[in-house]
């Protein structure tokens, strides 16, 4: 059911040509044992994917180590391989069309002197964050083609840090908001994602900037959250993710679910990197106005990068549910606990209590109010920021609102096998109102709860498993920040939550950062699941004869910016399943788009 826009596929024919020369050339016969992480394509100019920051980066590239030509083309070449290879990951929906000439251009800007924090890093985005170089779809097939006329702001601030956008990742289709039934990860437009570590559920409605991310598909991803869609997929990917205080970053250019609660934010493998993309995109936006802003308001130009102190959990006092930790099972109860005590030898104070807990699930309220503001939210923008109606855009709908896209649905329900009841139940609503007037209650009783906790019990933060607290943290609009604390049964990744009152983001990035600094638990899901690298051997049969043969000439001539197979112990995967794979990607292609 993944449909690959054209330009996509086009994209990933040329990377899988140098992928296969890259991997079929001098350099695989050179090598030597198995390849870091049992990933073929971990390394580039000996720098590891998995684990580079992007001020190691942006250093390798000062110095000449590296350009960002060559790190697109490495992330490129990893897109390629996983996204459709031993495990149908499907975490990104399309490219932008212009990647590579963005990185060559960051290029020229760092040869003519230019430095920055994201010059030439490449990012993917949540596909319902508006760029004009990708379509923007919320995974709808009623908004395939849409091709807005202006970046969303997040983006324009992306840019101009020197950022790379790389393309778009798939999600739960309207952020999660279709159908009850809906099983997280997927989107009529997009498909299935699937969680590289377990196979299964990817989490959501950020699932595809989680399991891309995780596969080190770019050096971050961006998601959005209205309740967990950011925290969720980050614990269940190993990622970090940060949920901000709700006005800390611009809303603008962002398909909406619900006005009042929505908020977009960084998904990285590690602390630091998740730290340098909130500075880059945390600025104030006249055109983005916040519903009951909580008190004291964002801190203008904050460099969070700053905040990183891995002394951060000393003197702090964590509070946490003990019902809670007697409710887990198993190994999530033991890794929790593992969590806490490595907290406590950090020099935190743990402040145990269970009120809290009591009152966490108040923040379920705030579905009240998602229906109308959905409805108005998307009339809204279909109306003033999508891009236009025809053959080269987006589908005419019988309506540019939420009953036109019901409508469509059901002239293509072969796409949408778990029917649309939370777009019909939206529907029906009043939708007269940007921010429903009921989610007034349900804000302020979910801060007077987070806020009156704290208080009594002088915290500096409070934690749960994986996004056990985002709800009222979402409810609050009240930030967040998730770390990878291990793996229950060996295999599925379990995080941390770690929730703080309105604006704390910088003690919320230094306690993450100084407990990820202390235990150091992600690994990467090569290693957790190694059937995403070693499936069963194809063979030349498997391989369509309709796309001829590949340009030996062209593949070796292009090769030259790919990543090192050698430097990362060679690749132990067989050829004729690479090709097999490779081109496998047009066969999907080919598949009836429905724009």
């Amino acid at each position: 059911m993944f449909q690959t826009h054209p330009r996509l596929r086009a994209q990933l024919m040329a990377v899988a040509v140098l992928t296969v020369a890259a991997l079929c050339g001098p350099t695989a016969a050179a090598a030597h044992g198995a390849p870091l992480y049992g990933d073929p394509l971990v390394s580039v100019a000996g720098i590891d994917l998995q684990a580079a920051t992007i001020p190691q980066l942006e250093a390798a590239m000062a110095t000449g180590r590296l350009t960002s030509r060559r790190l697109t083309q490495a992330y490129l070449a990893r897109i390629a391989f996983f996204d459709h290879g031993c495990v149908q990951v499907n975490a990104v929906r399309t490219l932008t069309d212009d990647a590579l000439a963005q990185a060559d251009a960051a290029d020229a800007a760092r040869r003519a002197g230019r430095s920055g924090p994201l010059l030439g890093i490449p990012i993917l985005l949540k596909d319902n964050i508006d760029t004009t170089d990708a379509d923007t779809t919320a995974g709808s097939q009623a908004l395939a083609g849409n091709r807005p006329p202006a970046d969303a702001f997040l983006v324009s601030r992306l840019r101009a840090a020197g950022a790379v956008i790389l393309g778009k990742t798939n999600l739960s289709e309207f952020a999660n908001w279709v159908s009850l039934t809906m099983p997280n990860g997927y989107s009529s437009l997009g498909g299935q994602v699937l969680d590289p570590y377990t196979q299964g559920d990817p989490s959501g409605s950020s699932s595809g900037s989680g399991a891309g991310g995780t596969l080190a598909y770019a050096a971050a991803t961006f998601g959005t959250e209205t309740s967990g869609s950011i925290l969720s997929p980050s614990a269940a990917n190993s990622m970090v993710g940060i949920k901000p205080t709700v006005g800390l970053v611009s809303r603008s250019g962002v398909i909406p679910l619900a006005h009042s609660y929505d908020t977009a934010g960084p998904i990285a493998r590690d602390v630091t990197d998740a730290a340098a993309l909130l500075t880059a995109v945390s600025a104030t936006d006249a055109a983005d106005g916040v519903f009951l802003e909580a008190p004291g308001g964002p801190p203008s130009a904050h460099d969070y990068t700053g905040d990183l102190d891995a002394g951060a959990l000393h003197g702090a006092r964590i509070g946490y549910s003990p019902q809670d930790v007697s409710s887990y099972s198993g190994d999530a109860q033991v890794l929790f606990q593992r969590a806490l005590n490595d907290m406590a030898a950090a020099g935190a104070t743990l402040v145990p209590f269970d009120t809290f807990s009591d009152s966490s699930a108040g923040g379920l309220t705030e579905l009240g109010g998602i229906p109308s503001e959905f409805k108005f939210g998307i009339k809204d923008y279909l109306a003033n920021t999508a891009g236009p109606v025809g053959p080269h855009g987006r589908p005419q709908l019988l309506s540019d609102d939420l009953t036109g896209i019901i409508v469509y649905n059901q002239q293509h329900s072969d796409r949408i096998p778990y029917g649309q009841n939370l777009l019909i139940a939206s529907d029906a609503t009043h939708g007269l109102t940007l921010d429903d007037p009921s989610s007034a209650t349900t804000i302020e009783a979910a801060r007077a709860n987070v806020d009156t906790a704290f208080s009594q019990n002088n915290l500096t933060a409070y934690v749960g498993a994986n996004a056990d607290y985002a709800n009222i943290g979402a409810a609050a609009g009240y930030p967040s920040v998730d770390v990878p604390i291990g793996y229950t049964n060996g295999t599925t990744p379990m995080g941390l939550q770690i929730l703080g009152r309105a604006w704390t983001e910088p003690t919320l990035i230094g306690l993450a950062y100084s407990f990820e600094q202390a235990t150091h638990r992600r690994i990467p899901p090569t290693v957790i699941d190694p059937a995403l690298v070693n499936c069963p051997t194809a063979t030349a049969a498997t391989v369509p004869a309709a796309h001829g043969p590949w340009s030996v000439v062209s593949a070796a001539t292009m090769a030259s910016g790919l990543p090192d197979t050698a430097g990362s112990g060679g690749a132990a995967v067989p050829i004729p399943l690479l090709v097999a794979t490779l081109l496998g990607l047009a066969v999907v292609g080919r598949r009836r788009s429905v724009s």
